[in-house]
């Protein structure tokens, strides 16, 4: 015997877009949270890469989307504590604070002595340097 189903009422249509919608935003913020964790821990490795930044827009990532991986990235013995000190309370360490403007300047100095280089790179690559330095000295400090 066939059973006739009752067709959907938008709500549960509405509510049904509602988890699809949910879902897919949690797959795609893992997806880019395992991204950036690689590129975080290649900075780690690499010099020139940064890598506390990747880790903490991988961490941001896997707070909304997978539980298990945040807890992994912010408890980890080499990086975990100022990953999660960022994330929680939006607190650097003075030496981190140091050693981010220093390489952000002496980078920039770098790119700025490159002759070939004219002003339509120069004015933006010093304002952007300006504006991380900004950035940096103005959080918290513990």
């Amino acid at each position: 015997m066939c059973r006739k189903t009752a067709p959907l009422v938008s709500s549960q249509i509405d509510d049904l877009s509602t988890v699809m919608i949910s879902r897919a935003r949690k797959y795609l913020l893992y997806a880019t949270g395992l991204f950036f964790l690689g590129l975080g821990i290649a900075g780690y490795v690499l010099p020139g890469l940064p890598g506390t930044i990747f880790l903490i827009i991988a961490a941001s990532c896997f707070l909304r989307s997978n539980q298990r991986m945040y807890r992994w990235v912010t408890g980890h013995r080499l990086f975990g504590k100022l990953i999660r000190n960022y994330i929680e309370k939006g607190v650097m360490p003075v030496r981190a604070k140091v050693v981010s403007v220093l390489f952000i300047w002496v980078f920039t100095g770098v790119s700025l002595w490159v002759p070939e280089y004219g002003l339509l790179f120069k004015v933006p690559m010093f304002s952007l340097a300006a504006i991380g330095t900004w950035y940096i000295v103005s959080r918290a400090s513990n």
